[in-house]
């Protein structure tokens, strides 16, 4: 089953099903620069149509257009700390749900709290406790590269840097595969 899990956010972390673990590819989209966030501000368009919802629809539309999707499971916030940022989370759902209906995909998402206890066995677990319990559960297939300001993981056969979006998605896309067997 072809499978995608979003960790959505400004920077919306990424992982799309292979047929193994050494199969997922991951990675994290910036929906939108900060120079482009202020000459959408500029014009309103963040009140109209923000470019990061746009960023999100065409890249649903792009990945699916190259590996026709079958699933996609999101993280889903249950708290935002600010109305501003309430709303655009309910736009990131929206635009999946919607992309998700119009395309025949189902769709299901999972909270923090769940996620983190799922990967960690905490639902406290901060991003440095996520990344560990990655390489820990496949540790033929991702090695910890974390420095003081950042934790990343190196996936060791293509040797990309994943930031803690793109492992959160990893760990999204390992419990969908868990719920799906």
């Amino acid at each position: 089953m072809r499978i995608l899990a979003l960790d959505l956010g400004t920077k919306t972390g990424w992982a799309l099903s292979g047929c193994h673990v050494s199969a997922i590819f991951a990675g994290t989209w910036v929906l939108e620069s900060p120079a482009g966030m202020r000459y959408a501000k500029k014009l309103r368009m963040d009140r109209r149509l923000d470019p990061r919802i746009m960023a999100i629809v065409n890249n649903l539309r792009e990945i699916h257009r190259k590996t026709p999707l079958e699933y996609i499971v999101f993280e889903d916030l249950r708290f935002a700390s600010s109305q501003a940022q309430a709303h655009l989370w309910a736009s990131f759902r929206g635009a999946v749900w919607a992309f998700a209906h119009l395309n025949g995909i189902q769709v299901d998402c999972l909270d923090t709290g769940k996620l983190k206890k799922y990967s960690t066995g905490s639902g406290s677990a901060d991003k440095r406790w996520m990344a560990a319990a990655l390489v820990q559960r496949f540790p033929a297939h991702f090695k910890d590269f974390s420095c003081e300001k950042k934790s990343l993981v190196k996936h060791l056969e293509t040797g990309t840097l994943l930031d803690d979006n793109a492992v959160d998605a990893i760990h999204l896309l390992n419990w969908a595969q868990s719920v799906l067997k």
